[in-house]
């Protein structure tokens, strides 16, 4: 599992574009992915950027929170016996 997101900027013709890096799982691989977001230059793209970040963070949280659980119970039952 690879988990990870950041920010790319790319250049074309004299503009700067912002592109919104993250992994996903692709038939049980990792795969890195981008989505344009927009110029560099713009406010909205910037909000949408973040709001991206945040929400990949929020999902990871809670993917790691949901495979800590599974693991802590299998810990539990092992030790029990």
């Amino acid at each position: 599992m690879e988990i990870g997101c950041g920010v790319r900027v790319r250049d074309f013709d004299g503009r700067r574009y912002f592109y919104f890096w993250h992994y996903e799982r692709d038939d049980g691989c990792s795969t890195r992915r981008e989505e344009y977001v927009g110029r560099v230059d713009s406010e909205r793209a910037r909000s949408a950027l973040l709001r991206r970040m945040a929400a990949y963070h929020r999902r990871a949280e809670q993917e790691f929170a949901r495979r800590r659980a599974r693991i802590e119970d299998l810990i539990a039952a092992h030790t029990s016996t």
